[in-house]
């Protein structure tokens, strides 16, 4: 229930969103923390802090997993049997990572779970927050970063955990630190896929995962269950092409917000110095008929997209990078594509891997991927294919470290064991 990525298509945004400033316009001087929280400051509730703060007691003092069921019960009833159902796959899960031991199992439960109903106590009783275009990771009063770290890092299984490559991660932290810019573009698998590249990298690359601005979509930014996790990652939120039309009396809006989220990414890019996820797929992968998962096709123009503001005059140099996560069985999204918001959740506990390939050269002129092609081959579409081709090959040398119950995973050529993290509490 972490915040997830969306792809970006060029047909979600108003023509003139890549468009450049026109001359003399003036320059916004208001940070984007200021801004943040012009664009989401609600109308007062003299009694809502305290009804808020009354909430959270409750949920401290309610024992057990007794007390857990209690205060899912009073959740929307939308919401209500998928957290029941929730808490009882997460103590199934915490029962294998703790070796079958009662009073671990559900001491990490009771625990994990009642920080995650104290967040979204302000989202329920409180005024819900609302993400702006370029969203901050919130970590005071409430830390929403070390939550979702606790709640997903303790499903990860990490002696069968694979990151692979690690000194391209360093390449990646030695970019940033000289103000360049790094665009990660891969596959989507889970709810979480926002807490993986902290959690595997937080001691071998201590603040990168942390620091890392994921492109968000519509569903993680309103779905009651996700909102929580995405206050705690920074993003850029997006409203995706497949969705726009949901509602037509806020077309227009949406449309805005996307507009904003360019500028936003134009200002970041040129700021330099900024790392960007993007899953130019669409949505998360799925698992085919025969068992088998193989990464989704890559919408082109949200590629195109990345590559068009990340080499655009004025911003800093962009470096890019394919990259494939395993994650999909931790937590396993529905077999169906679902439109609406409420989805079932389900959890294992077992390994996950990050296999980060080779940079990416974009540029057509130079790319061995453009080497070749007919005069009028589409370069959008080449570009996007050779990319897919990659992850797809990163993500079979890690596929099987995220089987559930699979037993010893050897480590593939380039890999090494990521360590448990100070963040993942141990109970």
């Amino acid at each position: 229930m972490a915040a997830l990525a969306t792809p970006v298509s060029l047909g979600a945004f108003p023509k003139s969103a890549l468009g450049t400033r026109r001359a003399g316009a003036r320059r916004s001087r208001v940070s984007p923390r200021v801004r943040a929280a012009v664009e989401t400051a609600p109308a007062a509730d003299p009694l809502e802090d305290v009804k808020v703060g009354a909430a959270k007691l409750a949920i401290k003092l309610l024992p057990g997993e007794g007390g857990l069921k209690a205060i899912a019960g009073v959740l929307p009833s939308k919401y209500k049997n998928t957290f029941l159902g929730l808490i009882d796959s997460y103590k199934a899960q915490m029962l294998k990572a703790t070796n079958g031991d009662e009073a671990r199992a559900s001491t990490a439960l009771t625990s994990i779970f009642k920080d995650m109903m104290t967040a979204y106590a302000g989202q329920i009783i409180g005024t819900p927050y609302e993400f702006p275009s370029h969203h901050i990771c919130i970590r005071e009063p409430f830390d929403y970063y070390q939550m979702a770290n606790a709640y997903i890092g303790s499903l990860v299984e990490f002696d069968r955990s694979i990151l692979r490559y690690p000194e391209r991660w360093t390449a990646i932290q030695q970019a940033l630190d000289r103000g360049e810019n790094v665009v990660l573009m891969g596959n989507h698998q889970s709810e979480g896929d926002a807490a993986f590249i902290p959690l595997l990298t937080e001691v071998s690359h201590p603040g990168l995962g942390e620091s890392i601005t994921y492109v968000a979509g519509d569903r993680v930014v309103t779905d009651l269950l996700c909102k929580p996790f995405s206050m705690g990652k920074n993003l850029l939120c997006v409203h995706s092409k497949k969705h726009m039309d949901d509602d037509p009396a806020l077309k227009s809006a949406k449309m805005k917000q996307n507009l904003n989220t360019v500028k936003a990414m134009q200002r970041l890019l040129k700021q330099g110095g900024i790392c960007i996820w993007i899953a130019p797929a669409g949505g998360r992968d799925r698992r085919s008929p025969d068992g088998t998962i193989t990464p989704d096709k890559f919408d082109p123009a949200a590629i195109e997209m990345l590559r068009k503001l990340g080499t655009k005059k004025g911003a800093a140099k962009t470096h890019y990078y394919p990259l494939a996560m395993a994650t999909y069985d931790i937590m396993p999204p529905p077999v169906a594509k679902e439109k609406s918001i409420g989805e079932e959740r389900i959890v294992n506990f077992t390994g996950a891997g990050l296999s980060l390939g080779e940079e990416l050269d974009v540029d057509p002129a130079t790319a061995s991927w453009a080497q070749g092609l007919p005069e009028d081959a589409d370069l959008t579409q080449a570009l996007a294919d050779h990319l897919w081709e990659k992850v797809n090959e990163e993500y079979k040398a890690i596929e099987a470290c995220n089987v559930p119950g699979g037993g010893a995973v050897p480590l593939p050529e380039g890999a090494v064991r990521p360590v448990r993290p100070p963040s993942v509490p141990t109970f």
